[in-house]
């Protein structure tokens, strides 16, 4: 074997010359990076798997509780189906030409770099399980997230990270406040506008018109997504409110906020030869973005409720926007600037949340908001706050420190970097959620929705079919409704029982037509009792006054009794002492 010639390399270096040096043939291309290199980037991947548990946490907390085991059911196959699209064809498309990767089903030699890269993929795929929560199919979904993870990631990724044109043109995003974050936000308000809002989620909804319908494929009109009228529905209908276990919000938020430390520090994908600072300067500023969008969100939530009141979804929210905002420009700008980034972050974040609700577009756990306007200051901010530090030294400094025209060129790269990857990202989600829709439907039933997805897709049964015949009655109706209309599989067979299946159908038809009729005829019979309870109350009224009237005369005649008794023998009331029988008599006869 050659002798190794180690002169002028460093310590970590000659450490992998000479690994790479003892390996076997078949070894040696993974012995491209040092130990603790790839120990590190191994322990900060899988805390950002571990992320998939905090969006699991706070999606559910959100939820209706009959929705709740069908978000964690998608975040856990977000792991398991986003991995496989990732390693079969994701990785290849988006690190060709920067990684020695052999084609597609390939990892290639670096795997502590694909079980990383991976992490920032299913982190992107799965906003938009929050944003959809309580009304997408749960196959449809998967299919989206499959796209997410190993499509619409990937080519963003190859464009900023894997020697794309935007990597060439000078785009900046460190850890992927657009890459993963704004990228992931856009596809889901794309999916959500196509989709529609969750039953009851807006009173007096109304359904989009004109070009809109056309655009966003409306095929429901407005009451289809307001509370229900019918007694059936009614009777299932669970009202909405926004957050039902603050606790368990605020305990998703705390797992994401440790899993951020991760997520942004692991872009440098090492610790030696100089990058331990880059590490430590970026998990800073992190931190302190993360605690500038807290106390942005406190102060929204003070002001907008005009209190003290310091509400838990306005919080979370705004401290995830920080930590959003903070990945572009974590390894660049000073950490004096970090809660300033944070704060914007987070103002901007419950501002556009606001504005999605007035739109009447239903962001359901708030993920378009807290991943979109975030990810965009944040890339903004690198253009305006990028200095010189210990860590490292990037090519442009920022705005505010003096860059100059430079910085003006870099700012608007990343607007143009901003647009382009937006662009990608509707154009895949558009066409993705339209070829779902058009061959199996990308929402669920109104009677899915209405009975509850954990029950319908999961067969997860809370106890309630047990007690509440109504919900029981309901769904066995609709799962009857379903069968016979389904065009995918036979689902009876033979003629004989598919008829005795549509017998049962009208005859559930007609109960609940009969069960509506009821329910109508009573509603009329107190209405025209309400009104016979007022005529009769004024009734009362009248007797009562006079009455009262009549026991006024009673009290007088009683008291001119009582004088009398009192007054002097002999003398009658007219005040007469003799004779007072014969006035008495010709005052009677006068009368």
């Amino acid at each position: 074997m050659a002798a190794l010639n180690l002169t002028g390399l460093l310590p970590d270096e000659r450490w992998i010359a000479e690994m790479r040096h003892d390996a076997s043939a078949e070894c040696e291309a993974f012995r491209g990076n040092h130990r603790a290199d790839v120990t590190y980037v191994v322990t900060m991947a899988a805390r950002i798997i571990q992320m998939q548990s905090g969006f699991a946490m706070l999606e559910s907390a959100y939820q209706q509780p009959n929705n709740s085991a069908n978000i964690m059911m998608k975040n856990m196959l977000d792991l398991c189906i986003g991995v496989l699209a990732f390693f079969l064809f994701g990785y290849y498309i988006a690190y060709w030409d920067t990684h020695q990767i052999g084609g597609f089903a390939d990892a290639g030699v670096d795997l502590a770099h694909w079980f990383c890269c991976f992490s920032y993929a299913t982190t992107a795929a799965t906003i938009n399980s929050g944003a959809l929560a309580g009304r997408v199919a749960f196959f449809p979904y998967l299919f989206l997230s499959t796209v997410m993870t190993g499509v619409l990631y990937p080519i963003c990724a190859y464009l900023s990270w894997g020697n794309g044109w935007l990597q060439k043109l000078g785009f900046v995003d460190f850890a992927g406040s657009v890459v993963v974050h704004q990228v992931g936000a856009v596809s889901a308000l794309v999916s959500t506008c196509i989709l529609g809002p969750r039953i009851g989620r807006f009173k007096n909804y109304r359904a989009w018109k004109g070009v809109w319908s056309v655009v966003f494929w409306e095929r429901h009109d407005d009451a289809y997504y307001r509370e229900p009228q019918d007694p059936a529905e009614k009777k299932v209908f669970i009202p909405f409110r926004k957050c039902r276990h603050p606790v368990q919000l605020l305990f998703g938020t705390f797992l994401l906020l440790v899993g951020f430390l991760a997520f942004n520090p692991a872009s440098t994908f090492a610790t030696t030869l100089g990058a331990d600072l880059l590490v430590a300067h970026s998990s800073a500023t992190t931190l302190l973005a993360a605690a500038g969008g807290g106390i942005g969100g406190m102060l929204f939530s003070m002001v907008y409720t005009r209190s003290t009141v310091v509400r838990v979804p306005e919080l979370t929210n705004a401290v995830i926007a920080g930590l959003v905002a903070s990945c572009a420009p974590a390894a660049v700008m000073p950490l004096s600037v970090s809660p300033l980034v944070g704060f914007v972050a987070a103002i901007l974040t419950l501002g556009f949340e606001e504005m999605l609700a007035y739109k009447q577009i239903d962001d359901a756990v708030g993920a378009v908001a807290a991943h979109g306007p975030s990810g965009a200051w944040g890339a903004i901010a690198v253009a305006l706050f990028a200095d010189k530090h210990c860590g490292g030294n990037p090519d442009v400094v920022g705005l505010v420190f003096g860059g100059g025209e430079a910085a003006w060129l870099l700012l608007a790269k990343q607007l143009l970097g901003m647009v382009v990857l937006c662009g990608i990202s509707i154009g895949i989600t558009y066409f993705s959620v339209y070829l779902i829709d058009v061959t199996v439907g990308f929402r669920c039933t109104r009677a899915c929705e209405l009975i509850g997805l954990d029950f319908w897709e999961h067969q997860f049964n809370d106890g309630t079919f047990d007690k509440d015949n109504d919900k029981a009655e309901f769904f066995n109706a609709a799962k009857l409704r379903e069968s016979l209309n389904s065009s995918c599989w036979p689902s009876f067979s033979s003629p004989e029982k598919r008829y005795m299946a549509e017998q049962k159908v009208r005859e559930l038809n007609e109960e609940q037509a009969r069960k509506a009729s009821e329910a109508e005829t009573k509603k009329e019979e107190k209405e025209k009792a309400e009104e016979a309870g007022m005529d009769l109350g004024i009734e009362v009224a009248i007797l009562k006054k006079q009455v009262q009237m009549l026991q006024s005369q009673i009290h007088l005649l009683a008291a001119a009794r009582i004088r009398d008794e009192k007054e002097t023998p002999g003398e009658d009331m007219f005040g007469n002492q003799d004779g007072g029988e014969v006035e008495e008599e010709k005052w009677t006869k006068g009368l």
